[in-house]
């Protein structure tokens, strides 16, 4: 493997500050910190879930609460029971992830996320290779060096962010070192020019990645990139052109929910002293109290689906072409499933839960996200031992969760 072009190289130290400086751009952007109930949609979506299981609505409305003045909105069935969702994502003939055309697509290229059939099966069949469990096992031990080390330099400095300084920076290194990209690479930079947040107005970040992607010895044979390169399947090619979309999804999905879910697990240990003298108690129970803590607060509230036929659901009758906007975080919080579902109990009865989605779109990275979380919590639980002069341990200050779209708290402030 060969280092990144000179445009991507982050130089001695120059890693953590091109991190540091993409989670402020990140947090800078952030579209989900204010509108109408984005300190607790819950309440909203209940209703919805009251009066039945699929609405008809806008995707203004949907996304922040409200149509724009003046405007008729974009037609979208909003989808907000357990049942219905997962009817819906299970069946991917009839509801198209084609949608994603029309929005992701539309920054990161046509990629895998909008693909349905062989088509779609052709890239996860290799993609899977680098995310199923015993591949993601495989990073355990960069990922708890990681996190310790972040932890440590934290706690000498007597405090610091949680989200910015460890949530953010552990998913993104991860994912960039599973897709391939080498140490010293300008991974901030990379994941800000991905997700859109960076412009590219000369297009140089885009040659140098595609010209990178056109050079097979520059990736490790066990690398996403090296992959794909090697795969022979017309479905795919090894075109550069053809993986860069793969590259710029990878960065995103594999950065974005991570790093909120992170943020959220990190909330609910600290913030409830209860939650995590029950965890130091009993290490058992942090499987169980992750999966909890991505139904109670999905960090990615709704994925997009297009009706490819005349169809219904659930009573409701829909046409070839209606899109469908999937509200992940109701559905989890669905009262026909769970009994007090708004509350956050890592004791509660497991279930499946639909935070990392269901059929042929099932989240391929939630073996990699359950070790982060979990390599996490056996971090914090080994700094936030209590003190003689703290005995509660560290102090916690957060706003606490909020978002529509994204959910996590925005900061996590600890003093140690």
């Amino acid at each position: 493997m060969t280092a990144a072009p000179p445009l991507l190289e982050a130089g001695p130290g120059g890693v953590e500050k091109d991190l540091a400086a993409a989670h402020a751009l990140v947090s800078a952007f952030d579209p989900d910190q204010g509108g109408p109930g984005a300190a607790d949609p819950h309440t909203e979506f209940a209703a919805l879930r009251r009066t039945g299981a699929v609405h008809r609505s806008t995707l203004e409305q949907v996304f922040t609460g409200e149509d724009l003045p003046g405007t008729t909105g974009t037609p979208v069935w909003h989808v907000v029971s357990f049942a219905a969702a997962d009817r819906v994502l299970r069946d991917e003939h009839t509801f198209s992830s084609s949608a994603y055309a029309d929005s992701m697509g539309q920054v990161v290229g046509r990629s895998f996320l909008e693909m349905d059939g062989g088509e779609h099966r052709a890239w996860r069949t290799v993609l899977n290779r680098g995310f199923h469990r015993q591949a993601a096992a495989g990073w355990q031990t960069r990922l708890r060096a990681d996190v310790q080390s972040r932890l440590t330099a934290m706690a000498g400095r007597g405090g610091g962010d949680l989200v910015g300084e460890l949530a953010f920076p552990v998913a993104l290194t991860t994912i960039a070192g599973i897709i391939g990209f080498p140490p010293g690479t300008r991974i901030g930079t990379l994941y800000t020019w991905a997700v859109g947040l960076l412009d590219d107005t000369d297009g140089k970040i885009a040659t140098a990645v595609t010209e990178w992607l056109g050079t097979p010895s520059a990736w490790s044979a066990d690398s996403v990139v090296g992959r794909l390169l090697r795969c022979e399947d017309p479905a795919i090619g090894s075109h550069p052109a053809a993986l860069l979309p793969a590259v710029r999804l990878l960065l995103s999905t594999g950065t974005e929910p991570p790093f909120r879910a992170l943020a959220t697990l990190m909330y609910a240990v600290l913030h409830d002293p209860t939650v995590l003298e029950a965890v130091r108690a009993n290490a058992s129970l942090t499987p169980a109290l992750v999966q909890e803590c991505w139904r109670w607060e999905c960090p990615l509230t709704w994925v997009l689906r297009r009706c490819t036929a005349d169809t219904e659901l659930c009573g409701v009758r829909l046409r070839a072409g209606d899109s469908l906007c999937v509200n992940l975080a109701s559905a989890n919080r669905d009262e026909s499933r769970w009994a007090a579902a708004d509350r956050f109990d890592p004791h509660r009865r497991p279930l499946p839960h639909l935070a990392v989605g269901s059929g042929p779109h099932l989240c391929l990275g939630r073996h990699l996200a359950a070790l982060e979380a979990e390599e996490i919590l056996a971090g914090l639980l080994r700094v936030a031992e209590p003190t003689p002069t703290r005995p509660s341990g560290p102090a916690l200050d957060t706003d606490g969760v909020s978002g529509r779209g994204f959910r996590s708290p925005r900061r996590l402030t600890l003093r140690f």
